[in-house]
């Protein structure tokens, strides 16, 4: 394995507990959720959700964005970056903020209105929490940045079960994750953003807006291709089959999207500095080990949910919910792998090339064909129809973004690490096939252990990364420096300062 190899590994298994640990108190969410809300009012919580993550995406992504993409080669002075970008996040939630208070003086839809009002405040605290993230991110600080989430999690799960045992339903953890990210906000203001100014500075904003508004707007119409499925569902079928669709694709792609976003979250940083210091061939050889990682983490995430959904569905989901989640969680999982590959992978493509503006017209295209698979299947099949749709829509998102991408950055796939990837999940797979009736949770746990820890055998067994050389290498170091020890205990001579010591290679 390579230095930079094992650099990347290191980063990644950080950023695996700093951003793991608040992802594990947000999986808790949606067990507790399904317990206490019925369908109906899971719907709406999602609806709501969905919505804000729609306006955050399409009117502050393209901050966050361009936060991460140049703060590396203005460290020695980011003021002007940071004042320039909070400024523009302000103005825009002054503008959305004029738009509510004149929509709630207005004297119709009185039960709208607070939604409206509650829904701009949670926007303002989800906008600005996020740069935060994004920050110390882009600064290399895992920890901080698993102290936000943290803080946000713990927020959504504890104040939201408390108000919805007060009787606010679904607006409980709504309002307990809004609370959350403004205190998270507050905490993180007077290290990282005192310094900042209401100003900025004309050719860095041009330079922001050229870089970061088209994947704003490709992040939004994503949002829109992996929503609107749940929407028309809605729509179609009712409150009650779009709350059971939404915990399936909610619960899955936590739980899946999670392990892939470590990987972009601990490789991209490290692969834009590459690029802006050591040139393209540094920045292909970091994003060949990111697109090993996403495999090696979402493929047999995809054979275990598929094989161990009713197990999973038992021991995680409510009641009410179970059937319906077990029943598309193979399709869900594989719609999200592929999706993550798509946004974690091959777009850096476009992002390395500045070509940003490739991305919105491939996802635009991708959302079409969501949106019309999903009228033409969701009659005759419900619930299944939907996830089928997305799944088709993925292929030819990727597809297309692999093939485009091609012609401005070449994206390097680990073809040989494909193949070991796929043939470890494949034997962890049928290992667990013939358990699968076992669905307590003392039975899960003992399958998910026991397959990983068979997927885990073979990779290493086939030099996976260069891991089984990495490990051989220590385990002679460690060897020598013990040998070493000894003939040193029995000469009275003292031990070499560099034994036992090495760079892996």
């Amino acid at each position: 394995m390579s230095e930079h190899g094992e650099h990347v590994l290191s980063h990644t298994a950080i950023y695996m507990v700093a951003r793991g640990l608040p992802g594990l108190v947000a999986f808790a969410a949606i067990p507790l959720l399904t317990r206490y809300l019925d369908p109906a009012g899971y719907c709406r919580y999602a609806l709501v959700l969905g919505g804000v993550g729609l306006l955050n995406a399409l009117g502050f992504q393209w901050l966050r964005l361009a936060l991460v993409r140049y703060l590396p080669g203005c460290l020695d002075d980011p003021v002007i970056l940071k004042s320039t970008l909070v400024t523009a996040a302000v103005a825009l939630l002054a503008v959305l903020g004029f738009m509510v208070a004149a929509v709630c003086f207005m004297p119709v839809g009185g039960e709208w209105k607070l939604i409206i009002a509650a829904c701009w405040f949670m926007l303002a605290a989800q906008a600005m929490f996020d740069m935060c993230c994004e920050y110390v991110r882009a600064t290399l600080r895992p920890w901080k940045y698993m102290v936000l989430q943290l803080v946000r999690s713990l927020a959504t799960v504890g104040i939201g079960l408390g108000l919805i045992m007060l009787g606010l339903g679904w607006w409980g953890p709504i309002l307990g994750g809004a609370a959350g990210m403004a205190g998270a906000v507050a905490w993180t203001y007077r290290r990282d953003w005192s310094d900042v100014r209401i100003r900025y500075d004309r050719q860095s904003l041009a330079g922001i807006c050229q870089y970061g508004l088209p994947l704003s707007l490709t992040i939004a119409l994503t949002l829109v291709f992996s929503t609107s499925d749940r929407y028309l569902l809605t729509w179609l079928k009712g409150e009650d089959v779009g709350g059971l669709y939404s915990v399936a694709v909610d619960f899955t792609s936590q739980t899946l999207t999670l392990l892939l976003l470590v990987v972009n979250m601990a490789v991209f940083p490290l692969a834009v500095r590459a690029f802006e210091r050591e040139g393209v061939e540094a920045a292909k050889g970091r994003m060949r080990h990111n697109a090993a990682l996403l495999l090696a983490l979402g493929v047999p995430c995809v054979v275990g949910l598929s094989v161990l959904a009713e197990g999973v569905c038992h021991c995680f989901i409510g009641p009410k919910y179970r059937v319906s989640c077990a029943s598309i969680m193979p399709l869900v999982a594989l719609g999200a792998f592929l999706g993550g590959l798509k946004a974690y992978h091959f777009d850096a493509a476009f992002q390395f090339a500045h070509r940003t503006i490739y991305q919105v017209w491939i996802v635009l295209a991708a959302a079409v064909v969501n949106v019309a698979l999903n009228l033409l299947a969701i009659k005759p099949w419900g619930i299944r129809g939907a996830a089928g749709a997305s799944v088709a829509a993925y292929v030819v998102a990727i597809a297309l973004t692999a093939w485009l991408g091609r012609r401005h950055f070449a994206m390097p796939f680990p073809i040989r690490g494909a193949v070991q990837v796929g043939a470890a999940a494949l034997l962890m797979g049928m290992m667990l096939y013939p358990l699968r009736q076992h669905q307590n949770a003392a039975a899960l746990g003992a399958q998910i252990v026991g397959g990983a820890a068979v997927y885990g055998i073979v990779l290493v067994t086939g030099d996976f990364l260069g891991v089984r050389g990495a490990i051989v290498r220590r385990w002679r170091r460690q060897r020598l420096g013990l040998e070493l020890a000894a003939m040193a205990a029995d000469t009275g001579a003292s031990v070499p300062a560099t034994a036992g010591v090495g760079n892996g290679g």
